[in-house]
């Protein structure tokens, strides 16, 4: 008993496959459609009735074109042989549909006219008519289809490329932490402790909060505060370091470790000059319609690769073209020792 009503389970399921709703619906309409322009009975119930049944021939050419003839002589472009089957296959079905015409249909003028080559003729270019209509709208759906998948596979490659580009910016980020912890704990800091706390808050950000996705701008601001604290401790007065950051940052969602690298690149860039001379300037802001990050660093132009922001400004950019494409400016410059980049992301 089990077994039998499985099987009868799996029919129905084939069934549901093989003859989808949406199938259903355009048969139902189309018969509606065609019952109205070409009234074969004495009331329009009467034609849709008929309507069905006639169309039954036309579903049988339509299907056989869709799921046979396109895909093995159509696409291949056998279009000789793809013609001449067609051809055959709508002229066979009309001659059924004559005799079910002459059957079916009470209208006196209308059976005289069946056997005649005008109404053969007739049969011929309704049935061509629906064949070609099915066929449009299979080939419609499935560019639709095709242009679907496309655009999945594209975003998966871009979701790849971008976790690609951030494990490479986690590893170099924790390094050059790490290095400046050591630093401060081979001199003995009392800075060290608070260092530690700073860069645990940090690592807990990139490991699981920005691997989430995307994070909102203040807590992306909180951890580059957190950052800079932590080049404070490390860098004492050494260093001339000016942040503003608007504290009515909204809540709009951005895409993760874009500022900390931009941040961290200026320090580590701006250690190629003099100590008197070096200095950190930082400034975000909401706009209107968007969101600023300036960031500002002294720089020796005699060092090689002082201009080029290193790979971690290279790798930004890869990132926001695939995130914010057409919807962002990044502009880097040089004047006068100052090594600058300004970013404006649109929302």
């Amino acid at each position: 008993m089990q077994q039998h009503t499985l099987t009868q389970t799996q029919k129905l399921e084939w069934f549901l496959l093989k003859w989808k709703i949406d199938h259903f619906a355009f048969w139902i309409t189309y018969a509606l459609v065609y019952g109205f322009l070409f009234p074969l009975g004495v009331d329009l119930l009467t034609s849709f009735i008929i309507a069905n049944g006639l169309l039954l021939f036309h579903a049988i050419v339509a299907y056989f074109n869709n799921d046979y003839l396109i895909p093995r002589l159509l696409l291949p472009r056998n279009y000789l042989l793809y013609i001449l089957s067609l051809s055959l296959a709508i002229i066979s079905v009309c001659f059924p549909l004559s005799i079910v015409v002459h059957l079916v249909v009470i209208n006196e003028e209308l059976q005289s006219l069946v056997w005649s080559d005008t109404f053969f003729l007739f049969l011929v270019i309704n049935v061509l008519f629906t064949v070609i209509t099915t066929m449009v709208l299979k080939l419609v759906k499935q560019w639709y289809e095709d242009q679907k998948m496309t655009t999945e596979l594209r975003q998966e490659q871009l979701q790849t490329e971008l976790k690609f580009l951030k494990s490479q910016i986690n590893p170099h980020f924790l390094f050059n932490s790490l290095n400046n912890l050591y630093a401060l704990t081979l001199a003995k800091s009392d800075a060290a402790p608070e260092v530690v706390l700073r860069l645990s808050n940090i690592l807990r950000y990139i490991l699981y909060e920005s691997s989430e996705g995307q994070v909102s701008i203040g807590k992306e601001m909180q951890h580059v505060n957190d950052y800079v604290a932590i080049e404070r401790l490390r860098l004492g007065d050494a260093v001339r370091i000016d942040i503003d950051i608007d504290v009515d940052l909204r809540d709009e969602i951005v895409e993760p470790m874009l500022f900390l690298t931009l941040v961290e690149n200026a320090f580590k860039h701006s250690e190629q000059v003099l100590p008197e001379k070096r200095f950190i300037r930082v400034h975000a802001k909401g706009l209107t319609n968007g969101f600023r990050f300036l960031i500002e660093n002294s720089y020796n132009p005699s060092k090689k690769g002082a201009e080029s922001g290193g790979i971690g400004l290279v790798n930004i950019k890869k990132r926001l073209n695939l995130i914010y494409p057409n919807n962002h400016d990044l502009k880097s410059s040089t004047a006068d020792g100052v090594y600058r980049v300004d970013l404006i992301i649109n929302w």
